[in-house]
This record gives C-alpha cells, structure tokens and sequence, in this order.
C-alpha cells in the first residue's frame, strides 16, 4: 500500500475520532476510567443550589379508559312516504317537547285521496239508508200479505171464500217474503260497503297523517340531514334526536378488570372537552369480549349534565390501590438533548447522574430509572 493510499483512509478515520472525543467531552460523557451504571462522572463546574432528599411515596395508582358519550335514547326521525318536503321548523341543536311540529311534506295527493274517500262514505250511508227503506217496504207488504192469507184461511173453514182465493193470499204471502229477504240482502251489501269506504277512509286519513311528522318525545336535535325541497322516501333518515336526560357512557374495560366493576357502582369519569368531571352509576355490563381489544364493555349512566352531548369522548378513571414511586422535584432535572440528568450527591462526592422520569403533575416528576431511595439530588434556588 502506498502512501497516498495510507492517507486517503487514515486521516477521515482520525479526523472521525477526535470530533467523537470533542463531543462526548461536552456533554460530560468522556471519562478515562469506569462508569457505574446510571451515573455520569461529575463535572467540575456546576450551577448553585441545595441538595434535597429523594422523595418516595404511595401515589394512587388509577387505570384510565377512553369512551364516548351517548344516549339511551335515539330517534332517527324517518317518513313512511314518498313526498317532497315543504317545511322543517327545526335546526340542529334545538330541543323540542312532545309533539312538536318537525317537519311537513307535500300532502296535496294525499289530502286528495283522502277527500274522494270521504265522499265514497257519503254514497255508501246513502245507499245504505235507501237500502234500508227498501227493507221497511217490503217488511209492510209482507206483514199485510200474511195477515190477508190469515184472514182466507179463517173464511175458508166458514164457506166463505174458495179455495182459489186462498191460494192466491198464500201466494202473495209466498212473494213479498221473497222480496223482504232480497231486501234484507240488499242492506246487508249496503252496509259492508259502508264499512269497506270507512276504512278506506281511515287509511286515507292516516296517509295524509304521515305527510306532517310530531316529536315522539322531548329530545334535542342531534343532527339534521334534509332541506326543504328534498325528496323525502321511507328509510330515509331526514333528523336525529336524542334525549339529554339519558345520556352515558360507553367504555371498553379490559377483561381483567371486569371482576372489579358491578351493577350500581359510581364511577367517576373526566371529559376533556369540558374540563370536568362526571359521576355516573354502572348500568349495565355487557356480556361478552371483544375477541379484538379483549375488552368488555360498560354503560355508565349520568342523566343530564350541561354540556354534555353525545359523541363526546370521556376518560374512565378506575381505582386500583397505590403504588411505591420515587419523586423529585423538576428544578432537579436538566436536559441535553433526549438525555436527562441530576446531579446527585453520594458518599460525599458530586456526581452527574442519568435519569428517565415522567411528568407526575404539582411541580414533580416520577423517577422511573436512575436513583434510588435515600439518595440526594441537587435543585435549582
């Protein structure tokens, strides 16, 4: 190998080298001898300050899920038939009582309809009222009729009258019984056409009651998904409501869990979207596992709570006893990039410290990894 060769590879290789030294010794991580596990050596200027105990103590250890708010009770508001919508007297978020007026659809055929169904009732009571003056006729004549063949009958025995007579009575009597039960028939025609018009009547009715749609319920409206103009068709979701007195919370559990939970407990739940927090009672679990998630879930039930709608998501905070940590204080904790350090005094000496912590809220933070009880860290003044 010659020497230009040697240069070509040699001189990177070190320049590599002396930059690696140069920033190891910045960050206090260049030290001629061993390192202990989790401790840098100390470094020989380092800001002012006071030294505090390690804090170890029992936080509450809490087992948090997240769900989403909803209702026990949701109406899709949907027509039973086919029309183009006129009028809706309501907008999304707007609550309506029992009974009132959502929307109206074109009912112009069907107010029609159901003016022809009437006149058709008219026409069958007034058949029915001739076919029942036929029936009185004929229900005369045919009493007059048996009442004369009687009389023959009765002059017959004495010689009065022939036999010729007789049979002429009887055979009238004979014809306007016949004619008495033809008009009997008649009325009875009369009549199911009465009731077969009525009905049709009433289903008229009953149409053009479908083209104006009431709330079944006190509600807020959810969402509203049709305009006036729009073709209205059955199926067709035109609003949702919701009732805000029956709102909760759906919230998968992990089936470990499930055992700590029963029927009636009052959990607490936050909702961040608020910034509040919600008591509500276990209702129901349901009974089965999600083969996915392994979770099971829980219907936690609030009633109403201002400014809670549903599909707002909610964080179940479940208690599960304490936990032994150890706390510092944040002042205690430098950074160098993604590194965190203390600086720790041991067997009287100063030293740089690595750390991992977590945020443990009021101005403190858990040590995960790096320290242990009884040691002393330095906070800033």
């Amino acid at each position: 190998m010659n020497t230009h060769s040697l240069k070509k590879w040699v001189l990177p290789v070190i320049g590599s080298g002396i930059l690696i030294i140069l920033v190891m010794w910045q960050m206090g991580l260049f030290y001629f001898g061993k390192i202990k596990p989790g401790r840098t050596p100390a470094q020989p200027d380092s800001p002012q300050g006071r030294f505090v105990p390690v804090e170890q103590v029992d936080l509450p250890e809490t087992y948090r899920a997240a769900g989403t708010v909803t209702s026990r009770t949701h109406i899709d508001i949907s027509p039973r038939i086919v029309a183009r919508i006129l009028e809706i007297t309501v907008r999304a978020g707007d609550r309506v009582t029992n009974g009132t007026l959502l929307l109206r659809l074109d009912d112009a055929d069907l107010r029609a309809a159901a003016q022809e169904a009437a006149e058709r009732v008219k026409a069958a009571r007034a058949a029915l009222s001739a076919a029942e003056e036929k029936v009185r006729q004929a229900q005369a004549a045919y009493d007059l009729a048996s009442v004369e063949a009687q009389r023959m009958r009765q002059l017959l025995g004495s010689g009065a009258i022939s036999q010729q007579a007789l049979d002429t009575a009887e055979s009238r009597e004979r014809q306007t019984r016949a004619l008495l039960a033809q008009a009997e028939q008649g009325r009875l025609a009369a009549l199911a056409d009465v009731h077969a018009a009525e009905q049709a009547a009433r289903q008229a009715q009953a149409l053009l009651s479908y083209a104006t749609i009431f709330s079944p319920s006190d509600a807020v409206v959810a969402e509203r998904l049709a305009d006036p103009g729009d073709l209205a068709s059955p199926g067709k979701v035109l609003l949702r409501l919701f009732d805000p007195s029956r709102l909760m919370l759906e919230v998968p559990i992990r089936e470990s869990l499930v055992q700590r939970l029963k029927i009636g407990d009052h959990v607490p739940f936050h909702v961040a979207a608020l910034g509040k927090t919600f008591l509500g009672d276990i209702r129901e679990i349901v009974p089965a596992v999600d083969p996915g998630s392994r979770t099971f879930k829980v219907k936690i039930c609030i009633g109403e709570a201002p400014g809670l709608v549903p599909g707002m998501f909610g964080t179940l905070e479940l208690p599960l006893g304490t936990r032994r940590v150890l706390l510092i204080t944040e002042t205690a904790v430098s950074r160098a990039g993604q590194l965190e350090f203390v600086i720790q005094k041991c067997n009287g000496t100063v030293q740089r410290t690595l750390v991992r912590t977590i945020p443990a809220g009021n101005g403190k933070r858990e040590v995960v990894s790096g320290l242990t009880a009884g040691a002393y860290v330095r906070i800033k003044d």
